[in-house]
């Protein structure tokens, strides 16, 4: 469940930053909080909304303190979620926990084991790696039970016409559609874009697209209160780019100011990549925190990375990141076969 670009900004940057999660699988959290969900029922419930068994998921691995709720966000949160509520064809249900306005096409129960066991987690993990302001405004986020649902609220919603993507996230109003049957991956990647633009507004867009790129798909840590990427379908897109000898430096994926259309697949597999390499060497929440720090004279991320590396130039990386993804995928490849 959510990319892309630059930081962006407004109806016509936030078209760029939808997430293209067009292929493969898209399931986040390993033994954790996956979401199963059984066939749809239609079906009366009080609300008229769809029916569904609640899902099978695992118990979290901590225990989340509940917070003092912010009464003037709690009133915004509600005041959006009927306004909103109001502009879509389906039949809904809404669940308000601010800042989270949680909606969709389930059951109230499942849109709280959705909070509970998702949102929540995920949120939680990422502000102790990465994100220290604690949102201030309405984060809507709208589950849905197919894609023929989901494109019908993306349109009631933006006017978008989705095509095969499985979720967006809507910049400017702080908004997540998505087709939840594809997997929490998708509602992993667009969260973290909706957290790091209250956190980090300047965020480089290649490195925005390759940390949300990276919580698609992953798994807490052994204390259960960071998330790890694990492999995932992207890796082919990149290995096969390597041997074709087509894959860029990382000097260009760095110094890149947009994203183009026709590279994005390659583009997000390169970046998701490198966040997890610098994840790896433990180098990627300090490389978040201080180029956060570094914003101002260091828009793209370059000088930061070649202190943190150690380099006067980021090609003198390239062949060790070559070498790791190719061990990487072989590891991950043997691994998988002696299960």
């Amino acid at each position: 469940m959510s990319c892309l670009i630059s930081r962006f900004k407004g109806p016509v940057l936030s078209i760029h930053r939808s997430t293209l999660l067009i292929l493969g699988p898209l399931v986040l959290m390993t033994g954790f909080y996956l979401l199963t969900f059984s066939r749809v029922q239609e079906g009366k419930a009080s609300s008229n909304a769809v029916q569904l068994r609640a899902p099978e998921m695992f118990n979290s691995p901590m225990r989340m303190k509940a917070t003092e709720v912010n009464v003037r966000l709690q009133a915004e949160c509600e005041a959006q979620a009927a306004v909103i509520k109001q502009r879509i064809s389906l039949p809904i249900n809404v669940l308000v926990i601010a800042p989270y306005v949680v909606m969709g096409d389930y059951e109230t129960k499942t849109l709280e084991a959705l909070y509970q066991k998702t949102i929540l987690p995920v949120q939680h993990a990422l502000s102790i790696s990465y994100f220290d302001t604690q949102p201030d405004q309405p984060i809507t986020i709208i589950a849905l039970s197919s894609q023929k649902r989901y494109q019908q609220v993306a349109y009631d919603l933006d006017q978008r016409k989705t095509g095969s993507y499985y979720g967006y996230f809507q910049s400017d109003q702080m908004r997540i559609v998505l087709n939840l049957t594809t997997g929490s991956g998708t509602l992993g990647h667009e969260l973290t874009h909706a957290l790091a633009q209250i956190d980090f507004p300047a965020m480089p867009e290649w490195f925005d697209e390759g940390l949300a790129s990276l919580h698609e798909q992953c798994e807490f840590s052994e204390e259960g209160n960071q998330l790890l990427g694990t492999d995932n379908w992207r890796s082919q897109l990149l290995l096969s780019a390597l041997e074709r000898q087509y894959l860029p430096e990382l000097n260009a994926l760095v110094q890149q100011t947009g994203i183009r259309k026709e590279q994005e697949a390659l583009t997000y597999a390169h970046a998701r990549y490198f966040c997890l390499y610098l994840q790896q060497k433990k180098l990627l929440s300090p490389f978040y925190r201080k180029l956060r720090t570094n914003q101002q004279f260091d828009q793209t991320g370059m000088r930061t990375l070649q202190q943190l590396l150690n380099v006067d130039d980021l090609s003198e990386v390239d062949a060790d990141f070559h070498k790791w993804l190719s061990e990487f995928r072989r590891d991950t490849i043997l691994q998988e076969g002696g299960r």
